[in-house]
């Protein structure tokens, strides 16, 4: 099932970036973007992410179809809250109350202690800052996860991790029961 496909998208920002851009994504993909910095990764998946407009081309989306996105660096706004709370108003407002037990979750399956979960991000170093962004993707259950720069400040035992979640959403997506 295709997801997310775009015709002919460029991007120009103080120089071209991309032009002539086609891809299709579809469910169960996995798409890695190579290339030197500078050259238009972010600017592409904030296009994509629906928080840019591209100079030219078009991009569909499935109908419905949730998107979540991880840039490089934490929103400023976010470095005043703690753990906790970003990654429990990543749901929207009418199912916070109801399901703040996600956040639990995902904080849980994280190994996200405890002494760390009440602390506002800016005191938290930027792995911790880094996982509670991934955190705010992946409690959100969207069907698309864009993520800048996932792995950095990460170890490689939170790298892991990462990946095993990452195929639990997935399996999730393609109608698969897989815990975590």
């Amino acid at each position: 099932m295709t997801l997310i496909t775009l015709r002919n998208l460029g991007a120009t920002l103080n120089a071209p970036l991309f032009s002539r851009l086609n891809l299709v994504v579809n469910a169960g993909d996995r798409i890695g973007l190579v290339a030197a910095n500078g050259r238009g990764k972010s600017t592409l998946l904030r296009c994509i992410a629906g928080q840019m407009k591209p100079g030219e081309g078009e991009i569909t989306r499935s109908r419905g179809l949730t998107i979540g996105f991880v840039e490089q660096e934490v929103p400023i706004a976010l470095m005043e809250t703690p753990f906790d709370t970003v990654v429990l108003e990543a749901l929207p407002v009418e199912r916070r109350a109801g399901e703040s037990w996600r956040a639990e979750i995902v904080l849980e399956s994280l190994e996200v202690p405890e002494s760390l979960r009440r602390r506002p991000l800016k005191e938290l170093s930027g792995g911790w800052q880094r996982l509670a962004m991934l955190a705010r993707v992946v409690v959100t259950e969207a069907d698309v996860q864009l993520l800048d720069e996932p792995t950095n400040h990460l170890d490689l035992a939170r790298i892991c991790r990462l990946e095993e979640l990452a195929e639990c959403a997935a399996a999730r997506n393609a109608g698969r029961d897989i815990e975590p």
